[in-house]
């Protein structure tokens, strides 16, 4: 084999090398962004199930102050003098 055609293969060789490391360099970036879509779309429902949750316990409590209005407000208050009484000192 003659010098020129060695360096011709050796290009064809490094072409055909670069050209895998960008398709393998592209499928793990396309990996990538596939998890980090993934733990998005996790986070995304857990934030909606934390928030709906949210949202129940607050007409919960709601619920309970319309119930016994002046029981809450005596606990309301029972809590108020305790926090002042522990941020005071």
């Amino acid at each position: 084999m003659s010098q020129n055609a060695e360096n011709e293969a050796l290009k064809k060789d490094i072409e055909q090398l670069r050209n895998d490391l960008a398709a393998l360099a592209k499928s793990y970036k396309a990996s990538g962004e596939q998890q980090a879509q993934a733990g998005l779309d996790s986070a995304r429902g857990k934030y909606y199930e934390l928030r709906d949750e949210a949202n129940r316990r607050t007409q919960d409590v709601g619920s309970e102050i319309e119930a016994r209005p002046f029981t809450s407000v005596l606990a309301a208050f029972g809590i108020g003098l305790v926090l002042g009484k522990l941020i005071g000192r």
